[in-house]
């Protein structure tokens, strides 16, 4: 059943009880005429004691016709809860005509009860007429304090606005005829309103005149922002000529003041029952008291003093309604004009007028507004401007109460451009004693990017960021951070000098609807809104070409260090809009990047390792390392691997937006940033194409910091044969030996195979590793077996050859020597030993003895003998002369003496020498 249904059956059934009962209890029935008393108090029943149950009691007030009746609670406290008062209660009619109105007809102001009269009670009650009629009703069961109340009748002069109209009790016609100025009130100001109202007010001045109407005190109630329930509105101009609405208001306000812009006014005041707040949580338990309904006093006068001006320079000027003076300038696209101060060249004394400027602002364009004065003068010395000044707003948009600049005296300003679609022009002459001003003014297309247009493109979506101009800012889609415009296209393009480097880091990016991690992709189809990067590229592709080296449309874009001009270049497509970008930029002298961090890398051949700055510890912002590698050799290449990393940001869903590591391969960049472990982190090894690789580590100024990285990097020797070093298994590259098991990855992605050691094989290698070591062991275990085969065979030639002279009392002298053939001889190697037997000796001639001892050296007991000489042909044609001195000493094998006169008579034992070949 509807509340309203409800609350009219309870008002009936307590009505009839009231009605039943007060025609056997009289006893607290009570009437205050004004003609008798004109203030006083009343209480409930035995106040200050508990009031009796079952009680119902009638308090009359009247008043002259010329009165109204004002009460004020001062205490209250009746069983029972607001708003629905089931036990005890009072209702209060303050809109009777007369005491003898029918009850049941009559409008109610509130049926009122407990203990909270902040909440649940009206603060001041005052009848629309001269009549209150209160009832009090208290059920069987225990009572309450009750209340005590004044009462006052008032002259009812302050209501009498106007002439009386219809429709309704509160509605007037005021006429400057009858009075140039006056107030304004609601029906029961400054008391409680009642519910159902609808009051008008219409304001008529003579021809050539003006309303100024000032807010003294306004509360009404503000059940939401848009007024629903009861409000205010007041419209400029006759009803009948469907005037333009100045404001609705509820809520609370004052010191506002309004005016007409011409003789006409209208206002209209409209209240409704069953108020609520939409901002809170429980609608059932708020009561319309909480709020203090007391209405509104508003001043309002009529005059012919006030500024009236036709603006005609301009036609795209017009009266902003419901001020005095302020005139607001739409552009109809890149439209321009002649703005002048009121009254021109004459000028309104204290008086403050504003000049709206408003640039287009839609889907598909956006202007900034720029002026150039042809007049000025105001009364005043810069910087106080004491006597009166002309400030101006440069952001009208996005902060409209901040003042970026103020003149006065008679130097005109400078040529001014707004900061954003909206210029205010603030016209102040509060003590001035002369004051004119006379502007031209011109829309610009405006994107809101704070960069330089490129000559020749004006008005177009393209700007230029050079170090002349700023060596640090910012750069952004239109608008931002407002939603850019659909179906535009914006060009960003960097210039550097030859010693520069541009970084760039992002801080928003948000482009085309939401999607959902899963759908996130790194390509970036043409359908779709899309942020795409270019580099300018003079010798591969041309004077003024630019090579695409990414797009960017669902993932942060990572940091960016680059050396070349950058081209950005971004896209909407058709009925898409969103936040967009913000991006910072900084041009940085080339030296100035690698402290700290980064170098030129020489590879000797093998490789090395790189950490990010302050590894393991956590990287700091802006950090900007570059480290350049070289292999050894122009046709080698060098291989990154990851050991160990963790920076911010994720691939897949995220992007890299405060930290990455970009590995150059060929002429893309290869974007690495996240947690990667265990076998995702071979799988992220690069290839260099040449013999160079470039690494970068870039972190914003909004980074956290992580632990950051450990990478290897390896020289990877490209041959056309055989591999000298150490060929990896999996991969097949070829790499030096010294990188083998120095426990780092060096092979590649999926391949350990340089980490399998010998004396780990058991537990670390492969099938194939353990195979090899057995080839090993078996070529090993052969050639010792040859070894000892070979010495068992020379024992045995030995034996066999030597002479079996088991008489001889003395030792054996032998010597074997070690004699290489010549070129011509049909044996590798060959063993000579000589023999002396005691029982043979012969003489030998000096002569001979010389050539002897010039062809061998005799070892005995392992001492060469006094006098002989080393063969210094051992290895060469030596060999012939100890051939033919053996040939020599085996023909004579007895004594033999010389002829001539000296001879040695020392024998020497001839020797018996033996040659033995092994194959």
């Amino acid at each position: 059943m509807p509340p309203g249904v409800c609350r009219l059956l309870v008002w009936m059934v307590t009505s009839l009880s009231f009605f039943t009962s007060i025609n056997t209890d009289r006893d607290c029935d009570v009437t205050f005429a004004s003609t008798t008393t004109r203030t006083g108090k009343f209480y409930s029943p035995q106040w200050p004691l508990k009031y009796p149950d079952n009680k119902r009691c009638i308090y009359k007030f009247v008043g002259l016709t010329t009165e109204r009746v004002k009460i004020r609670f001062s205490k209250f406290n009746l069983q029972g809860m607001s708003p629905e008062c089931k036990f005890d209660f009072i209702d209060v009619y303050i809109q009777l005509t007369s005491i003898n109105d029918p009850l049941l007809e009559a409008p109610m102001l509130g049926r009122f009860c407990g203990d909270n009269m902040q909440d649940d009670l009206p603060q001041l009650i005052i009848s629309t007429k001269n009549i209150i009629l209160i009832i009090f009703f208290s059920d069987s069961d225990k009572g309450d304090e009750g209340f005590e109340a004044s009462f006052e009748f008032i002259d009812a002069n302050i209501y009498n606005i106007g002439t009386p109209v219809s429709p309704g009790i509160c509605s007037y016609l005021i006429s400057s005829q009858e009075r140039s100025k006056g107030a304004i009130l609601s029906p029961t100001y400054p008391g409680t309103y009642p519910d159902d109202l609808r009051c008008i007010y219409e304001l008529r001045g003579s021809p050539g005149e003006r309303i100024k109407l000032t807010f003294n005190d306004f509360s009404i109630f503000h059940g939401d922002d848009y007024c629903p329930f009861d409000y205010v509105i007041i419209k400029d101009g006759r009803p009948s000529m469907f005037p333009e609405t100045i404001g609705v208001f509820c809520g609370k306000y004052d010191n506002i003041t309004l005016f007409s812009s011409r003789e006409f006014l209208y206002i209209e005041f409209v209240t409704r029952s069953g108020r609520v707040s939409f901002d809170e949580t429980s609608l059932d338990n708020v009561a319309d008291y909480k709020f203090d309904r007391r209405g509104f006093n508003i001043s309002y006068e009529f005059s012919s003093k006030l500024i009236r001006f036709d603006i005609k320079k301009s036609p795209e000027a017009t009266h902003v309604t419901g001020t005095e003076c302020d005139v607001r300038i739409r552009s109809k696209g890149g439209s321009s004009g002649t703005i002048d101060s009121p009254g021109y060249p004459i000028f309104p004394r204290d008086t403050i007028c504003r000049f709206y400027l408003d640039g287009e602002m839609n889907a598909g364009r956006l202007e900034k507004v720029k002026i150039s004065f042809k007049d000025f003068v105001i009364s005043g010395e810069l910087p106080s401007c004491l006597e009166g000044s002309l400030g101006v707003t440069l952001e009208g948009h996005r902060r409209p109460d901040v003042i970026n600049e103020r003149f006065c005296g008679v130097l005109w300003p400078p040529n001014l451009t707004s900061k954003d679609p909206r210029m205010i022009l603030n016209f102040n002459t509060n003590k001035a004693t002369s004051a004119r001003f006379m502007v031209d003014y011109q829309f610009l297309s405006d994107y809101g990017i704070p960069g330089r247009t490129i000559p020749g493109h004006e008005g177009e979506c393209m700007f230029l960021f050079t170090s002349d101009d700023n060596s640090s800012g910012s750069f952004n889609s239109p608008r931002h951070p407002e939603n850019y415009p659909p179906n535009i296209e914006c060009v960003y393009i960097f210039q550097l000098r030859t010693n520069e480097k541009l970084l760039i880091s992002f801080d928003s990016f948000s482009l085309g609807p939401e999607r959902t991690p899963e759908l996130k992709s790194p390509e970036c189809l043409d359908t779709r809104d899309f942020l795409q990067l270019n580099e300018r590229d003079n010798i591969q592709l041309g004077e003024g070409k630019y090579l695409m080296k990414a797009r960017y449309c669902d993932l942060f874009p990572a940091p960016i260090l680059a050396e070349r001009e950058l081209e950005w270049r971004f896209r909407s497509m058709q009925n898409s809009s969103s936040q967009g970008f913000l991006a910072r930029y900084e041009f940085v002298a080339k030296e100035d990047i690698q402290k700290g961090c980064g170098n030129l890398i020489r590879s000797d051949g093998k490789g090395g390792v790189l950490k990010s700055p302050r590894f393991p510890l956590k990287y700091e912002s802006r950090t900007y390392c570059e480290w350049k590698i070289v292999a050894s050799k122009p046709h080698n290449k060098i291989l990154i691997q990851l050991e160990t990393f963790k920076t911010e940001g994720d691939m897949k869903t995220k992007g890299c937006k405060d930290a990455v590591l970009r590995i150059q391969k060929g002429r893309d960049m290869r974007e690495i940033c996240g947690t990667i472990e265990g076998d995702d982190l071979s799988k992220q090894a690069v290839e260099s194409r040449d013999d160079t690789a470039i690494l970068q580590f870039l972190t914003s100024a909004n980074v956290l910091g992580f632990k950051g990285f450990q990478l290897t990097w390896t020289e990877i020797h490209v041959s056309v044969g055989a591999c000298y070093g150490f060929k990896c298994k999996v991969t097949g590259f070829c790499i030096s030996m010294d990188l083998r098991c120095n426990g780092l990855p060096n092979c590649g992605a999926g391949d350990n195979s340089d980490e399998v050691c010998t004396e780990k094989a058991g537990s670390r290698g492969s099938k194939e590793d353990n195979v090899q070591v057995i080839h090993i062991v078996i070529g090993t275990s052969i050639s010792v077996f040859l070894a000892v085969l070979l010495l068992v065979c020379g024992v045995y030639h030995r034996k066999k050859f030597r002479p079996r002279d088991r008489d001889s009392p003395e030792g054996e002298n032998v010597e074997v020597r070690y004699v290489a053939a010549t070129s011509g001889s049909n044996t590798t190697d060959r063993l000579l030993t000589m023999d002396k037997p005691e029982t043979r000796r012969s003489t030998i001639h000096a002569a001979d003895q010389t050539e002897l001892n010039d062809s061998m050296e005799i070892s005995v007991n392992n001492k060469t003998e006094k006098g002989t000489q080393p063969d210094k042909n051992i290895h060469g044609n030596g060999q012939n002369d100890l051939r033919d001195n053996h040939t020599r000493t085996s023909n004579d094998h007895h004594p033999s003496t010389s002829t001539h006169a000296h001879t040695y008579p020392r024998q020497v034992p001839t020797p018996k020498v033996q040659k033995i070949s092994i194959v």
